[in-house]
């Protein structure tokens, strides 16, 4: 076929659309072949794939969540009725307890040597050095588990997926927060009918 045919349009008839006979239409990975499985079946170390997985991601997760916001909203608090803390703070609530919290749980239950607390980090003050930490101490957890024994996978799992679970509760907030602002910060000017309806009943 030359290059001329090839980029010809084609005739997408009755006839056109109609596949060759015997031709599957479906690939058949997705047709359904006999009784349908169980929903919830999954490979043994399927939670420990996608812990992995969701530890891998770093914090773009919640770089991106942050990030449907403009800069200077991000300490601002939120209208009433979208959440008590702004969005830098779930953040940083955040990154503080998966380095303050989670990691020192998995070396607990790995068995590693706690870390020299001598030295006094300062805390991070600004959205890019939290950032920073969340995705330094994930990329570390990382490390661990992935040579973490597989005795130790039932208790580890717990504990990150209480760590997923409340990651994902602080990023619904930050959505909420940054796509529902604007909607929110619109109050009504009272003493004015909003609706055709209010005009009426005025004019009785």
């Amino acid at each position: 076929m030359s290059f001329g045919d090839a980029t010809k349009a084609q005739d997408l008839g009755p006839d056109g659309l109609k596949p060759v006979q015997g031709a599957p239409i479906l690939d058949p990975s997705v047709e359904a072949k006999g009784p349908p499985s169980d929903l919830c079946t999954a490979p043994a170390d399927g939670g420990r794939a996608r812990i992995l997985v969701w530890l891998a991601e770093g914090a773009r997760e919640v770089t991106w969540a942050l990030c449907s916001l403009s800069r200077e909203r991000w300490t601002e608090i939120p209208p009433s009725g979208l959440s008590d803390w702004p969005a830098w703070r779930h953040v940083r609530h955040l990154a503080l307890r998966e380095a303050q919290v989670t990691l020192p749980a998995v070396r607990q239950v790995l068995g590693d040597e706690p870390p020299d607390n001598t030295r006094n980090e300062e805390e991070p003050r600004t959205a890019e050095a939290v950032v920073t930490l969340l995705g330094e101490t994930r990329f570390e957890l990382l490390r661990r588990l992935e040579t973490a024994p597989d005795d130790a996978w039932e208790q580890l799992e717990t504990l990150l997926l209480h760590a997923h679970q409340h990651e994902l509760e602080h990023l619904a907030a930050i959505w909420r927060i940054g796509l529902n602002w604007d909607r929110a910060s619109r109050t009504p000017i009272p003493g004015v009918p909003l609706h055709p309806a209010d005009r009426l009943e005025e004019s009785h």
